[in-house]
């Protein structure tokens, strides 16, 4: 697949989603992954501002028990993490042929990083720091590969 470079949102995907969706946003579970406590949090409550569900983790390992057991629509993570990395986090997901969407949420910058990110599978790239609108705009795009909206 080849990317597409949002520039104006300072986002990279690979997918081309619709902006927007009908789907009650209080029934979509996303996993957010980040080793930082302070960006977790930070993360975790604008997803829920946004009125999403939320579950976190703080490593990979976890990340993937959490995924596992409850099937979350999307994942918001980070590409530095201890044990395994986000990048090792998408191969692992997508090994198991699982499109759930994953959003790279990441202080490394993409023109180094986004072709990994892309082998490994992820949706969409946004580099830290970044505009709150930034995340909103694309969890909603990114609302358009689930399969429940397809």
């Amino acid at each position: 697949m080849q990317g597409k470079c949002c520039t104006e949102y300072n986002v990279v995907a690979n997918r081309t989603c619709d902006y927007e969706s009908t789907l009650n946003r209080s029934k979509v579970l996303i996993l957010v992954i980040d080793n930082d406590e302070d960006n977790l949090e930070l993360t975790s409550k604008l997803i829920s501002y946004y009125g999403f569900q939320v579950m976190t983790a703080t490593n990979s390992l976890k990340a993937l028990e959490i995924f596992k057991q409850y099937q979350p629509a999307m994942v918001v993570s980070e590409l530095m993490l201890p044990d395994v990395d986000g990048i090792g986090f998408a191969t692992c997901v997508r090994a198991g042929a699982n499109e759930t969407p994953i959003i790279a949420l990441t202080s490394l910058p993409s023109h180094l990083f986004y072709e990994q990110t892309l082998r490994a599978g992820f949706n969409a790239y946004i580099e830290k720091p970044f505009e709150f609108e930034t995340l909103e705009h694309v969890l909603t795009r990114c609302l358009k590969l689930l399969p429940s909206l397809s």
